[in-house]
Parts: C-alpha cells; sequence; structure tokens
C-alpha cells in the first residue's frame, strides 16, 4: 500500500437478534463511543440497555420520498434509558440513532455541546434535511480542552453516519472529520472525478432557469438560480418547508415573476431541487439537462456507468 492511500476504518456493527433489521450497536475503531441504531418497533429494546444510562446525544429520523427531504429530530439526555418512556415522541420517525460512550467521558455538558453543533450543521445544511427542533438548543460552555476532545467525538459520529448511509453532511464536512470517507452503496452518480453542470427551466418560463452542480458526489443548487414563484398541491411537504423558510430568511428572493437563489444550497439528491425550482413534484434524473447538450440526467449518468462519457464534453 502506497503511503498516499488511506488506511481505511473499521466498523463494527453488531446485530442483537436474528432479524438483520433488529436493533444494532456500532463502534468504530479507537473511539470509546458507541451507537445504538433500529426502526421504532425496537425502541423500546433499545432503552434496556445499560450504556444508554449515560448522557447521550440523539437523532430521531423520518425518512422521505425521492423529491422530498428527510425530516430529523436532535436531542440529547444524561439518562436515555428514561426518555420517552410514555412513547410521546417530539415526530413520527422510522429510525433512531443514539450516541453515547462505553466509559463514563460523556457528561450532561458534553452531550449538550454536541446536540447544538449537530443542530447547527444540519441547519445549515437544509437542502439535505428539514430540521424538527422547534427551539434552538441552548448548547454548553465548555474548557478548551473538553472542547477539543469533543470535536474528535463529533469527528467520528459524522463518519458512523455516512458509514451507515446517512447522506446529511456536506462534502467539506464529510472529507474534513477523517482521513478517509467511506462510500457505500454507490449510485452510477456517485463516481469519483465527475462533474456536470445542469440547467432546469421554471414551467412556462423557459427563458428562466436554476442552475445544479455535481461534483465530488454532491448536488449543489447554485446561486442567482430562478425559483417558481407558483406552487401546486404537489410539492413535498419538507421541500415546501425550506422553501418558506428561505424566503423568510431572505435567501429567495422576490421578483414577481420568479423568486431567485441569494446563496448556494447543497442538496443529496436532484429531485429535491428540481421540485424546489419548479415549486412542484419533480424527478430530477428527467428535469435535469447537461447544459451543454440539453441531455437529461438520467441519461448522462447512464452514458457513465456505461463508461461512455464520465466529464461534461463542455469542459
Amino acid at each position: 500500500m502506497s503511503s498516499e492511500e488511506p488506511a481505511g476504518r473499521v466498523v463494527k456493527i453488531f446485530i442483537t437478534g436474528q432479524d438483520p433489521r433488529s436493533l444494532r450497536t456500532v463502534e468504530l475503531d479507537n473511539w470509546t463511543g458507541v451507537a445504538i441504531t433500529g426502526q421504532p418497533e425496537f425502541f423500546k429494546k433499545a432503552l434496556e440497555a445499560e450504556v444508554l444510562s449515560r448522557s447521550c446525544v440523539y437523532l430521531l429520523i423520518r425518512s422521505s420520498a425521492d423529491d422530498d427531504l428527510p425530516e430529523i429530530y436532535v436531542g440529547e439526555s444524561d439518562d436515555f434509558s428514561q426518555r420517552y418512556l410514555t412513547g410521546k415522541f417530539p415526530i413520527d420517525f422510522d429510525s433512531f440513532l443514539i450516541f453515547t460512550s462505553k466509559d463514563d467521558a460523556l457528561t450532561r455538558a458534553h452531550v449538550k455541546w454536541l446536540e447544538l453543533e449537530l443542530w447547527s450543521i444540519l441547519k445549515g445544511n437544509r437542502g439535505k434535511v428539514v430540521v424538527a427542533n422547534t427551539n434552538k438548543p441552548t448548547g454548553s460552555n465548555l474548557p478548551r480542552a473538553d472542547i477539543a476532545t469533543m470535536r474528535t467525538y463529533l469527528s467520528n459520529t459524522i463518519y458512523v453516519l455516512e458509514a451507515l448511509g446517512y447522506d446529511l453532511f456536506s462534502v467539506q464536512e464529510r472529507t474534513s472529520v477523517s482521513p478517509s470517507t467511506k462510500q457505500t452503496d454507490a449510485q452510477p452518480s456517485e463516481i469519483t472525478g465527475l462533474r456536470l453542470d445542469l440547467y432546469s427551466m421554471l414551467p412556462r418560463r423557459p427563458d428562466d432557469h436554476a442552475f445544479l452542480r455535481y461534483e465530488n458526489g454532491a448536488y449543489t443548487l447554485l446561486q442567482d438560480s430562478k425559483i417558481n414563484a407558483k406552487v401546486t398541491e404537489s410539492l413535498p411537504a419538507n421541500v415546501r418547508k425550506l422553501r418558506d423558510q428561505l424566503i423568510a430568511e431572505g435567501d429567495l428572493v422576490d421578483h414577481g415573476d420568479y423568486l431567485q437563489l441569494s446563496r448556494d444550497i447543497p442538496f443529496s439528491k436532484p429531485s429535491p431541487a428540481s421540485a424546489l425550482v419548479k415549486g412542484r413534484s419533480s424527478t430530477g434524473y428527467i428535469d435535469w439537462m447537461r447544459k451543454s447538450d440539453g441531455v437529461p440526467l438520467g441519461a448522462v449518468l447512464g452514458m457513465v456507468a456505461a463508461g461512455q462519457a464520465l466529464e461534461d464534453p463542455a469542459q
């Protein structure tokens, strides 16, 4: 192995039952942290885990359709085994992840710091996820040494989430937290070195365009893209929430016949981005087209998978 080649990391997953969907514990090499994850039917069993009597930070995740965004609730507890005993959750969810420590290293102040950091990162990646928390976490004031330790814990948390297939973070966050990022179940679009510049037209306004860039495994809806001023009932619920947030915070500027984006927005998938642009349900692999020749994104990725064209011919 060359000195430039990443050594990789070991992620160990233990399934606690015969059913592969059962409660799982996830560990990472050289880390005292541990994650417990599963589907709602295994939540009660998770509360029985001795390790969850310690301080924890957790995510409740509700998945979405291909053209919508997932919803996440971020929380913390100093004794998770006593949390949600009544079954009253802040959101409906289809998976949960609880992060704690195999020893007593994590305190309530630590997990409150982690909760705020995760909330802030996910809030900043609003094109990838809708954060369900109604209030901003309070966080905590930690000594500088503790902050350094918690940044390492946060890095490992992000690494585990990405290794489990949760594409919630930006490329910069993903690559900055670990010397080697594991990519799991890569789709045809996730091919190293591929960059595509794409566009989509607004409904009934063929001269008004939005622009999407695919690069390094990520989609970015670019600043100055034009967005349909009108929406239909088919616009997915969480994309509608994103649109309302962007308008409220001044990131979507009203120009009468259209709205215009004032900054770049990262997305995990092309369809929520095109749904935002179109103001309705959308299939991104059809509605995004390569700028150089107008070929739909899905067809371009098909050619890439077949080894016919790796780069945009205009580049």
